[in-house]
């Protein structure tokens, strides 16, 4: 166990305060390690999805992708709760014992659906390669379902900092795995390599920092308690899992693997730009919303006023996110050539549109932390869930008629979730969209001038054959330069009108 301990259960405000005060260099250092694995983490998977395009084909990169898809939603149900229940209750060694068995249970369940599904493919459909692929992915099934104990398991006993350290380890072991494949030519079968390295690692090394051993022992009534648990987490998860992987897959199965393979590397690279926006403004939004103040509620509870500082917040993300993405959008051709080469051409055009639909989506990110403190966080899930049918109905409806198509059917349903993050967040989170469309115009006047010089520099470095390396710093410096003195400038001809930060009109 670290040295982050919890507060006595009975301990009073003061002794609280005074925990709070002595655990406070230990509760930074955990957030932070927490934060840098992450990162890793991200930067991991952006050099093993950069060095995969380069070097794989269209259609081998759409394979992954495509059973991928297939897999994260075999090990999401293998995953369960597992991991959430132990980090829920105070579990003694024999519930612990029991949580562990059923975690094994339900791998060994799913890797023995998975070996059904390879098997499937080698006798009936004749597709060994494809076999071969879905055979070696069931092989993590069983380490995944395990490990999930494990890593609840550190939460639950402060071992945030040697979580961190498990993580950055095996992130690192499976991007060498993965690369060495790729060097040795394993081809696709390298990324299912390294992955299930990764895996195997981080469940090793769990199991060396607590030196616990699950028991087989499994009675009725605890295992129906657990189910009864899991069976939320899983619906939730399988609903944003559908969210996620829906184009993929339905443009895998209507299309073909090199259409997939075109679609997915687009939703990674606009992904690489939401993540890098969405995860510290989800952050940041929990931390600046919790300081509001507290008023009764009609119901007569206790909530926190989060509207004036979340209207702040909701019209200094537009700020920051709009060029990003519009920016992106206006030099994608340059920066898939760059990135990928030349082979990888179609994604530019689904990158433009991606990002049109990121646009729409941002104000999601407040949503959670806004409802929550405000007491409103069960009008959540049904409107997630609608968004998730509207999104998979969709892609279902127009992948058929191409992958473009199917991106702009993605766009259509990002302006469902819009509008039902925008009626969220105003009814009952008392945020004034008002006051934030029209400060967006302000926004709007300092886009539209972003996006005329970029475009007119791609143009001209086009006419004077100008690297595209060098085209695109020069779009990137000079767009970002001519956005913020637009702002600048609107601000101190009109005052606090234009004001991303004033509350006032």
């Amino acid at each position: 166990m670290s040295s982050f301990s919890f507060p006595p259960r009975h301990a009073g405000r003061v002794g609280l305060r005074n925990w709070f005060r002595a655990r406070m260099p230990a509760i930074i250092g955990d957030g932070a390690s927490t934060l840098v694995s992450k990162i890793v983490s991200q930067v991991v998977q952006l050099l093993i999805f950069l060095v995969a395009a380069r070097m794989l084909e269209s259609a081998e990169f759409g394979l992954y992708a495509f059973s991928s898809a297939i897999v994260v939603m075999l090990v999401v149900i293998a995953e369960g709760g597992w991991g959430e229940f132990v980090m829920k209750a105070e579990c003694t060694e024999r519930e612990l014992d029991q949580v562990g068995t059923i975690s094994i249970i339900a791998g060994m369940m799913v890797t023995l659906l998975g070996s059904l599904c390879a098997m499937t493919a080698w006798v009936f459909f004749n597709r060994p390669h494809e076999a071969l692929l879905l055979a070696l992915f069931s092989s993590w099934f069983l380490p995944s379902s395990l490990y999930a104990v494990y890593d609840g398991l550190l939460v639950a006993r402060g071992l945030l900092r040697k979580q961190a350290a498990i993580r950055i380890v095996s992130e690192i072991a499976g991007l060498c795995v993965t690369v060495l494949g790729l060097w040795l030519g394993w081809h696709v079968f390298s990324l299912v390599a390294g992955r299930l390295v990764s895996q195997l690692v981080s469940l090793g090394g769990s199991v060396v920092v607590l030196s616990w051993y699950p028991r087989l022992y499994l009675t009725w009534p605890f295992a129906r308690e657990i189910l009864e648990f899991s069976s939320h987490i899983l619906s939730n998860r399988l609903i944003l899992f559908l969210r996620s992987y829906s184009g993929t897959l339905a443009i895998g199965s209507f299309l073909g693997l090199a259409e997939a393979g075109y679609y997915r590397v687009a939703e990674r690279i606009v992904a690489a730009f939401s993540e890098l926006i969405g995860e510290p403004a989800r952050m940041l939004a929990w931390t600046l919303f919790r300081r509001s103040a507290i008023v009764m509620g009609p119901d007569g509870r206790a909530a926190r006023d989060a509207g004036p500082s979340a209207t702040v917040f909701m019209m200094v993300l537009i700020t920051v996110s709009t060029p990003i993405y519009l920016g992106l959008s206006l030099v994608s051709s340059n920066l898939v050539d760059i990135v990928l080469g030349d082979k990888w051409a179609p994604a530019a055009v689904l990158v433009v549109i991606l990002s049109m639909k990121q646009v729409l989506l941002m104000p999601g990110y407040v949503t959670e932390a806004l409802l929550s403190l405000s007491g409103n966080i069960k009008r959540m899930p049904p409107t997630l869930f609608l968004n998730a049918v509207v999104s998979v109905s969709l892609i279902l409806l127009l992948a058929p008629f191409g992958v473009v198509a199917a991106a702009w059917g993605q766009c259509l349903a990002a302006m469902v979730s819009f509008a039902t993050s925008m009626h969220l967040q105003q009814r009952y989170g008392a945020l004034r969209w008002g006051r934030v469309l029209r400060k967006s115009g302000y926004v709007a006047i300092a886009v539209a001038l972003m996006a005329a010089a970029v475009y007119g520099l791609g143009y001209f470095a086009g006419s004077l054959s100008m690297q595209r390396a060098l085209t695109v710093m020069l779009q990137v410096v000079s767009g970002g330069a001519i956005y913020v003195c637009t702002l600048l400038a609107l601000e101190r001809m009109i005052g606090d009108a234009a004001s991303v930060l004033s509350l006032r009109r």
